[in-house]
């Protein structure tokens, strides 16, 4: 008579390790508490779906305004366009001047835990905290209207976000490499150069491209509060009512993201 398969509990199975119970017991409790905070939180959010499919239908007619697009003022909202994309580059650009030393300030295996790492990883926590907008604000407010202000809130935010996330890839590197190049006798800035770059160049192109399209977008917003670009012209357009010409600027922006987007991941696949 043919034997039967042994179970989970038979003693010629190993047992299940500690570490992976505690780790399932650890997935399970997050994920019940994520299931309990949404239930818990569903009447803040006043959610209807009878008011949700109303609202629904009054968007889909409010929205028949906007047809078709006006082409009467497209040549203004292409150079409105280009002084958007224009921006995000600029942004993008700057902001790697100060992402990359503040990326390797703020890697502990680099400058190891001292006050240099703390300052670097603050200044980093910062420039990530304030928003895009908060800056454009703020900049907007002491220099006045136009794409600069723009520029600037683009270039620390991105700064604080592209330099935390190289730190921690910084952090990530193959050690035997380093070690290798500063055994050399190789100046720090070699083994820097040599032994560290080379692992996480792929990682900065990545991140750079990714947020060059992420700022195109963020230059958008900002125009709204007098940056410059083709929000200006969106704000404009919608204040007075003019929904055709709206349209146009919309799909404006639609069409540049989709294209930056494409173009970056050329370049990602080219380069990475």
């Amino acid at each position: 008579m043919p034997s039967s398969a042994p179970s989970a509990s038979s003693p010629g199975l190993p047992p299940v390790p500690e570490a992976l119970r505690r780790r399932k017991r650890t997935v399970l409790l997050l994920y019940g508490g994520i299931a309990l905070a949404l239930a818990l939180s569903a009447g803040f959010t006043e959610a209807n779906p009878l008011r949700l499919a109303e609202s629904i239908g009054k968007s889909l007619a409010f929205s028949a305004r906007f047809l078709p697009p006006s082409l009467d003022l497209l040549p203004q909202f292409l150079r409105s366009l280009g002084e958007t994309i224009i921006m995000g580059f600029w942004g993008s650009v700057l902001a790697t001047f100060l992402a990359v030393p503040l990326a390797f300030l703020g890697a502990r295996n680099v400058v190891g835990g001292g006050a240099v790492y703390y300052l670097a990883r603050g200044a980093m926590d910062v420039l990530r905290g304030l928003n895009e907008l908060v800056l454009a604000l703020v900049f907007v407010a002491a220099l006045g209207l136009g794409p600069l202000p723009g520029i600037l809130a683009l270039t620390l935010h991105t700064a604080g976000v592209v330099g935390k996330l190289l730190s921690e890839a910084i952090e990530t590197v193959d050690p035997g490499q380093v070690e290798a190049v500063r055994a050399t006798g190789a100046h720090p800035l070699a083994v820097i150069l040599y032994g560290i770059w080379p692992q996480v160049a792929p990682h900065f192109t990545s991140y750079t491209l990714y947020h060059f399209e992420v700022n195109v977008r963020s230059a958008t917003v900002l125009g709204l509060v007098g940056a410059g670009g083709i929000g200006f012209d969106l704000m404009q357009t919608v204040r007075s009512f003019r929904f055709q010409d709206a349209a146009t600027v919309i799909l404006l922006i639609v069409a540049a993201v989709f294209v930056i987007d494409k173009l970056s991941a050329r370049l990602r696949r080219a380069l990475v």
